[in-house]
């Protein structure tokens, strides 16, 4: 292993926060996504519980908003 990989190796996973941004980037990059609770689970991989955690924060953060159907979008599409 060279010394470039191993460093890479010893870096931390990304955190909540990158997470959270590049949920939000991805929203704003594609106008018109909108995504039931468990198509948001399977896209980024999280378990029920972080799901709707991370959607919770990006709505509060008003990134993120909820139709009357219960998909996920981008706030200025959903509105």
């Amino acid at each position: 292993m060279g010394a470039v990989s191993r460093v890479i190796a010893r870096q931390p996973p990304p955190g909540r926060d990158h997470l959270l941004r590049a949920i939000a980037g991805e929203y704003r990059e594609m106008p018109g996504m909108r995504l039931t609770m468990a198509q948001f689970g399977r896209l980024w991989n999280l378990n029920a519980s972080q799901c709707e955690e991370v959607v919770q924060v990006l709505i509060g953060r008003g990134d993120l908003s909820e139709d009357d159907e219960g998909r996920i979008g981008c706030r200025c599409d959903v509105m």
